[in-house]
C-alpha cells in the first residue's frame, strides 16, 4: 500500500509541474522582453577625473582690461557705443526687443600665468553664468598674429565653481576664414565655415591630452568665468579675445560680422539707422590682446594701449562745474583716448 501511495503522489507532482511550466516560461520571456526594451545607459557628460594627470590651481591676479558695458543705458534699451560692426567689435547684450542681459555683458578680461597654465578671466556685469538663456563663453586664440582666429576654446553650461574639463572644447579653423576675407573689416555676405574642426573634447574622447583646457565660474571679482589653458599647448606668443554668446551660438559663422550685413544684423545704438537688433543679438566680444610680444598697434582687432590714467582734478573741458571720472556714473569727459568705460577704467587727461 505504501508503495502505491508513493507512486500516486509522484504522478500528482509531475502533473502539477507540467501544468505550471507554460506559465513560468511565459513569465521569463516577458521579463527578458521587458529588459530588452530598456534604453542603454548613456555615458556621463564628464569623463571620470581619474583620467586627468595635471590640474590647474588658483590663478594669480591680473589687472583687467576693460570692455564697454551697457548697464547704464540699459533702461533706455540701447548700448552707449562700443558696437563697431565693421571691425568686429560687438556690444550686444540685448535680446531683439532690446531687453538687457547683464549676464552676457562683458566688463573686463585679463590673463595671468603660473608655471604650467595661462588663466584667462572674464568679468561680467551679471554674475549668473548658468542663466537660463544658456550662455556659451569662448576664448579665441591667434597663434600666428594675423588677426584670423586659429583656435576657439568654447565652454558650455552648466558651469561649476570647481575646475571642470568635460564642458569645454577646442575647435580649429583649418582654412583661415574666421575673419572672412579680411580681418580689418566686415566682408558680409561671406560664406565661410568658421571654426570647422573639433580637436579636443574630454566628453567626446577627442584629442590626446584631456588636461589641456579647463573652466570654472565665480573665481573672483574679475573672474566671473575663468579658463585654464596648458602653456605647453598654446605657446608663449599669441593674441586672444573673449566672447559671451547667448544668441546664435554658431561657431561655423564666426566672425558673425562676415556672415551678416549690418542691415541684417541690426544695431544696439539708437542713433544707428539699423537700430534695433535683428539677426545678431545676445552677444558680446572684445578686442584682441597681445601676449608675449609688443604689438605695433596696427594689427587688425588689436586692443588700444591704455596709458597710465591721469584723473582730472578740475572740471571736464567745456563743462563747467562737472568733475571728470570721480565715481561710477561720471559723465564722458570726451578726452579718453581709447573710449569711455566709466570709473575706474576710464583714461582721462586734464583739460
Amino acid at each position: 500500500m505504501k508503495r502505491k501511495s508513493y507512486f500516486v503522489i509522484a504522478i500528482l507532482m509531475l502533473v502539477l509541474q507540467a501544468c505550471n511550466m507554460p506559465s513560468a516560461q511565459l513569465e521569463t520571456e516577458e521579463l527578458l522582453s521587458a529588459s530588452a526594451e530598456q534604453p542603454s545607459p548613456q555615458p556621463p557628460a564628464e569623463t571620470p577625473t581619474s583620467i586627468h594627470q595635471t590640474f590647474p590651481v588658483s590663478a594669480p591676479e591680473a589687472k583687467p582690461y576693460p570692455d564697454v558695458t551697457s548697464i547704464d543705458t540699459a533702461s533706455e534699451k540701447r548700448a552707449p557705443y562700443g558696437d563697431s560692426y565693421d571691425i568686429n567689435r560687438l556690444e550686444r547684450p540685448f535680446l531683439q526687443d532690446m531687453t538687457y542681459l547683464p549676464d552676457i555683458d562683458i566688463a573686463s578680461f585679463s590673463i595671468s600665468e603660473d608655471t604650467d597654465w595661462y588663466y584667462i578671466s572674464i568679468g561680467m556685469v551679471g554674475k549668473a553664468p548658468n542663466n537660463s538663456i544658456s550662455i556659451n563663453f569662448g576664448v579665441e586664440i591667434d597663434k600666428n598674429l594675423d588677426s584670423f582666429g586659429d583656435y576657439l576654446i568654447l565652454a558650455q553650461p552648466p558651469y561649476s565653481q570647481e575646475w571642470t574639463a568635460g564642458n569645454v572644447q577646442i575647435y580649429q579653423d583649418t582654412n583661415r576664414d574666421t575673419a572672412g576675407a579680411s580681418p580689418s573689416k566686415s566682408d558680409a555676405p561671406f560664406s565661410g565655415n568658421g571654426y570647422d574642426t573639433l580637436i579636443s573634447s574630454v566628453s567626446q574622447n577627442v584629442g590626446e591630452d584631456p588636461d589641456v583646457v579647463w573652466v570654472r565660474i565665480n573665481a573672483g571679482e574679475y573672474a566671473t568665468v575663468q579658463f585654464a589653458i596648458k602653456k605647453s599647448w598654446v605657446g608663449s606668443t599669441f593674441m586672444y579675445s573673449v566672447m559671451a554668446d547667448g544668441g546664435l551660438k554658431n561657431i561655423s559663422k564666426l566672425d558673425y560680422v562676415d556672415a551678416f550685413t549690418q542691415q541684417e544684423a541690426g544695431s544696439p545704438v539708437r542713433s544707428n539707422s539699423y537700430y534695433p537688433l535683428q539677426a545678431l543679438f545676445a552677444v558680446d566680444n572684445t578686442c584682441f590682446q597681445a601676449f608675449g610680444f609688443t604689438p605695433s598697434g596696427f594689427e587688425p582687432k588689436i586692443c588700444p594701449e591704455i596709458v597710465q590714467p591721469v584723473i582730472a582734478e578740475g572740471p571736464i573741458p567745456n563743462t563747467p562745474g562737472v568733475d571728470a571720472c570721480t565715481a561710477i556714473g561720471s559723465p564722458n569727459p570726451g578726452n579718453c583716448p581709447w573710449g569711455w568705460s566709466d570709473w575706474p577704467y576710464c583714461v582721462c587727461t586734464p583739460g
